[in-house]
């Protein structure tokens, strides 16, 4: 139970240590990450895509609107390593999404295959503002999208 609590203070220490407007984004971003859960959880993917108000088309994102896509990525994934649930990368790039929406900045979400090394079908989701990238990039190499859904 010690080791439990000191875990948790170190947390929340470091938590603290964050500027104001980055601990109001993860916050935010938990919250999104929560919604993205229960969403895709309880809904039929084609369902849970109205709901969050996402078409098939590319949207695009100004230069001066990246720092605010990095933010939001970096609280997302933030968020991600915090919450109670395993927030998995569709979770995540709706999450972020969202919150880009809020702000009045334009998303794609991207959903892609690709084959493992045992020659099934791995999938992964990421997101963009523009060409930046958002959530999830990093881990996309190799995989050929889909599919996209753009805010």
């Amino acid at each position: 139970m010690a080791i439990l609590f000191h875990v948790v203070q170190r947390k929340l220490s470091r938590f603290r240590r964050l500027a104001a407007h980055e601990r109001r984004l993860t916050i935010e971003a938990a919250a999104a990450l929560a919604l993205a859960r229960l969403t895709f959880g309880l809904l039929p993917f084609p369902t849970a895509l109205r709901l969050f108000g996402l078409s098939v088309t590319a949207a695009g994102c100004v230069e001066q609107d990246v720092a605010v896509a990095k933010l939001v990525g970096r609280a997302v994934e933030r968020a991600a390593r915090h919450v109670p649930f395993r927030a998995v990368c569709l979770q995540q790039a709706m999450a972020a999404a969202l919150m880009l929406r809020r702000r009045g900045l334009a998303a794609t979400v991207y959903l892609g295959t690709m084959r493992d090394g045992a020659g099934g079908l791995a999938a992964h989701a990421w997101s963009l503002c523009g060409d930046a990238p958002v959530t999830g990039v990093r881990l996309a190499t190799g995989y050929v999208p889909v599919a996209k859904f753009a805010v």
